[in-house]
């Protein structure tokens, strides 16, 4: 079983295209959407409006790996929202000297000064 990630929304995919370098794709992987965005392009905008679910593309699912620096957002057990910090030599995210465990699902919301949007997932 593999994991597909997409976005509902046009906006956030069009700015991790822009900042981020992502290429995304229809569900049938139409190439008229695996292109960079160096510049904002409300005609793509359009295209991404009409989609339901605009997907990563397999070449840019690695962009979710976390990286040094990271920052992620995560519920505790008693339901606080808290942040925490990727640790590349931990290779976990880290709150204060606490390691941030994979059941909290940490998502990285902060990479290099800018703000970051994890996609949703679906499995096939």
């Amino acid at each position: 079983m593999s994991k597909n990630y997409y976005y509902t929304c046009p906006i956030k995919a069009l700015y991790m295209m822009k900042e981020f370098k992502m290429f995304a794709s229809d569900k049938n992987e139409n190439l008229f959407l695996r292109y960079s965005l160096f510049e904002p392009d409300f005609k793509l905008f359009r295209i991404l409006e009409e989609l339901d679910k605009i997907y990563v593309a397999k070449e840019s699912e690695h962009i979710f790996e976390p990286k040094k620096h990271d920052l992620a957002g995560f519920t505790r057990d008693d339901g606080i929202s808290t942040i925490a910090q990727y640790d590349e030599a931990k290779k976990a995210f880290i709150n204060g000297s606490f390691r941030i465990l994979k059941k909290y699902n940490p998502k990285i919301i902060m990479r290099d000064n800018k703000q970051f949007f994890m996609p949703e997932v679906e499995n096939d």
